[in-house]
């Protein structure tokens, strides 16, 4: 029977780790060969790696992660995914990126009720449609919340959820007489 002694990560290791998927892939995949529990580390808010730079736009740095094998969906302390939190910054090039990898569009979250609430919370129209053409449902309680409490133009987001066919008046939101 073979024992496999595993050494902790250290955040000196997690950190540089970080640069590299920033700076360096060659390094960085050099890295991941020799710790493979790098690829899925936790840092900030025991967010992954992945999670960490997707919220801080690092567009190559998540790409590269997601195309080495980086977890998608896992959750953060707060129960949230990646694509939650890059929804809810408005970042649409992100959240393209974690859905072309599969991230669920659908992913339930404790703090911001789903991906496709938080983009309409964050105004991104553009996001909006992204995560209605990729599946994400529309029958969350709070989607009209956000879309009152939302950034964007409030008829341009109307406007594109009912070409989807989602009206206040379909999901129990205000209506207006």
């Amino acid at each position: 029977m073979e024992v496999r002694c595993s050494m902790v990560l250290t955040e000196k290791e997690i950190g540089e780790f970080i640069d590299a998927a920033v700076r360096d892939h060659v390094a960085a995949r050099k890295m991941i060969e020799a710790r493979p529990d790098l690829l899925n580390a936790r840092w900030t808010h025991n967010e992954t790696i992945l999670h960490f730079l997707a919220v801080e736009g690092y567009v190559e740095a998540v790409r590269f992660l997601a195309a080495a094998g980086a977890a998608i969906d896992e959750v953060n302390e707060f129960g949230d995914t990646a694509l939650i939190d890059v929804a809810l910054l408005g970042n649409a090039e992100i959240a393209k990126l974690l859905l072309d990898h599969g991230a669920n569009p659908n992913a339930p979250s404790k703090t911001k009720d789903n991906p496709l609430g938080a983009a309409v919370w964050s105004g991104n129209v553009e996001l909006v449609e992204l995560l209605l053409a990729a599946g994400a449902r529309t029958e969350f309680e709070d989607l009209w919340l956000a879309l009152q409490a939302g950034r964007a133009p409030r008829g341009e987001m109307e406007a594109l959820l009912a070409r989807y066919g989602i009206s206040p008046a379909s999901r129990g939101g205000p209506v207006e007489e």
